[in-house]
Protein backbone atom coordinates (compact mmCIF):
# COMPACT_ATOMS: atom_id res chain seq x y z
CA UNK A 1 0.00 0.00 0.00
CA UNK A 2 2.76 2.59 0.91
CA UNK A 3 4.60 1.83 -2.50
CA UNK A 4 1.09 2.85 -4.18
CA UNK A 5 0.71 5.86 -2.32
CA UNK A 6 4.52 6.83 -3.17
CA UNK A 7 3.76 6.24 -6.50
CA UNK A 8 0.84 8.36 -6.77
CA UNK A 9 2.55 10.71 -4.67
CA UNK A 10 5.41 11.16 -7.90
CA UNK A 11 2.45 10.92 -10.05
CA UNK A 12 0.52 13.67 -8.76
CA UNK A 13 3.66 15.93 -8.17
CA UNK A 14 5.54 15.20 -11.68
CA UNK A 15 1.89 16.10 -13.27
CA UNK A 16 2.13 19.47 -11.69
CA UNK A 17 4.95 20.39 -13.19
CA UNK A 18 4.26 19.44 -16.78
CA UNK A 19 0.67 21.32 -15.87
CA UNK A 20 2.72 24.53 -15.31
CA UNK A 21 4.95 24.29 -18.47
CA UNK A 22 1.73 23.18 -20.41
CA UNK A 23 -0.01 27.07 -19.63
CA UNK A 24 3.39 28.46 -21.00
CA UNK A 25 5.00 29.64 -18.07
CA UNK A 26 8.57 30.93 -18.47
CA UNK A 27 11.34 29.57 -16.56
CA UNK A 28 12.75 31.46 -13.82
CA UNK A 29 16.48 32.35 -15.57
CA UNK A 30 14.37 33.29 -18.56
CA UNK A 31 12.22 35.19 -16.68
CA UNK A 32 14.92 37.05 -14.73
CA UNK A 33 16.56 38.10 -17.93
CA UNK A 34 13.72 39.15 -19.69
CA UNK A 35 12.73 41.50 -17.12
CA UNK A 36 16.62 42.77 -16.50
CA UNK A 37 16.24 43.72 -20.09
CA UNK A 38 13.14 45.58 -19.35
CA UNK A 39 14.81 47.02 -16.65
CA UNK A 40 17.88 48.84 -18.72
CA UNK A 41 15.15 49.89 -21.68
CA UNK A 42 12.62 51.83 -18.90
CA UNK A 43 16.04 53.54 -18.01
CA UNK A 44 16.97 54.09 -21.37
CA UNK A 45 14.03 55.58 -22.11
CA UNK A 46 14.00 57.48 -18.13
CA UNK A 47 17.36 58.95 -19.04
CA UNK A 48 17.89 59.66 -22.68
CA UNK A 49 14.06 60.04 -24.08
CA UNK A 50 12.95 62.70 -21.47
CA UNK A 51 15.23 65.25 -22.85
CA UNK A 52 14.13 64.78 -26.37
CA UNK A 53 10.74 66.15 -27.28
CA UNK A 54 10.44 64.53 -30.81
CA UNK A 55 10.07 61.15 -29.19
CA UNK A 56 6.97 59.67 -27.34
CA UNK A 57 7.69 57.86 -24.10
CA UNK A 58 4.91 55.45 -23.85
CA UNK A 59 5.64 54.47 -27.36
CA UNK A 60 8.91 54.39 -27.06
CA UNK A 61 8.72 51.88 -24.50
CA UNK A 62 6.30 49.44 -25.62
CA UNK A 63 8.30 49.20 -29.40
CA UNK A 64 11.61 48.27 -26.67
CA UNK A 65 9.39 46.14 -24.98
CA UNK A 66 8.27 44.14 -27.75
CA UNK A 67 12.02 44.16 -29.59
CA UNK A 68 13.09 42.54 -25.95
CA UNK A 69 10.30 39.95 -26.92
CA UNK A 70 11.43 39.44 -30.42
CA UNK A 71 14.64 38.99 -28.89
CA UNK A 72 13.75 36.21 -26.34
CA UNK A 73 11.33 34.43 -28.74
CA UNK A 74 8.28 35.01 -26.63
CA UNK A 75 5.00 37.11 -27.02
CA UNK A 76 3.98 39.62 -25.28
CA UNK A 77 0.85 37.26 -23.74
CA UNK A 78 3.68 34.59 -23.15
CA UNK A 79 5.00 37.39 -20.49
CA UNK A 80 1.74 38.24 -19.35
CA UNK A 81 0.79 34.83 -18.48
CA UNK A 82 4.59 33.79 -16.95
CA UNK A 83 4.46 37.57 -14.63
CA UNK A 84 0.84 37.02 -13.86
CA UNK A 85 1.66 33.67 -12.32
CA UNK A 86 5.12 34.76 -10.69
CA UNK A 87 3.19 37.57 -9.11
CA UNK A 88 0.68 35.37 -7.28
CA UNK A 89 3.53 33.12 -6.33
CA UNK A 90 5.70 35.76 -4.17
CA UNK A 91 7.47 32.64 -3.08
CA UNK A 92 8.99 32.36 -6.68
CA UNK A 93 9.08 35.92 -7.43
CA UNK A 94 11.17 37.16 -4.38
CA UNK A 95 14.22 35.41 -5.75
CA UNK A 96 13.85 36.68 -9.21
CA UNK A 97 13.44 40.46 -7.93
CA UNK A 98 16.44 40.10 -5.76
CA UNK A 99 19.07 38.58 -8.63
CA UNK A 100 17.89 41.88 -10.48
CA UNK A 101 18.12 44.13 -7.19
CA UNK A 102 21.61 42.59 -6.68
CA UNK A 103 22.79 43.81 -10.46
CA UNK A 104 24.38 46.81 -11.13
CA UNK A 105 23.28 49.15 -13.35
CA UNK A 106 25.99 51.22 -15.02
CA UNK A 107 24.99 55.13 -14.53
CA UNK A 108 23.58 56.74 -17.95
CA UNK A 109 27.05 59.40 -18.26
CA UNK A 110 29.26 56.32 -17.96
CA UNK A 111 29.94 54.04 -20.73
CA UNK A 112 33.03 51.54 -20.36
CA UNK A 113 32.55 49.84 -23.93
CA UNK A 114 34.68 52.49 -24.75
CA UNK A 115 37.86 53.32 -24.03
CA UNK A 116 39.03 57.08 -23.49
CA UNK A 117 41.10 58.55 -26.01
CA UNK A 118 43.84 60.44 -25.62
CA UNK A 119 43.39 64.01 -26.53
CA UNK A 120 45.25 65.14 -29.49
CA UNK A 121 45.62 68.91 -28.87
CA UNK A 122 46.92 68.58 -25.33
CA UNK A 123 50.52 67.83 -26.81
CA UNK A 124 50.53 70.61 -28.87
CA UNK A 125 49.09 73.32 -26.83
CA UNK A 126 51.89 72.12 -23.85
CA UNK A 127 54.53 72.27 -26.34
CA UNK A 128 53.20 76.06 -27.08
CA UNK A 129 52.93 76.84 -23.25
CA UNK A 130 56.63 75.68 -22.64
CA UNK A 131 58.04 77.70 -24.98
Amino acid sequence: MKFVAGILFIVVFFSCSEKEHKKGILPESEMREIMWDMIRADQYVAAFLLKDSTHNKKDESIRLYEEIFHIHKITREQFKTSFDYYSSRPDLLRPIVDSLAKRKIEPAHIRTTHPARKDSLVKPILRKLQK
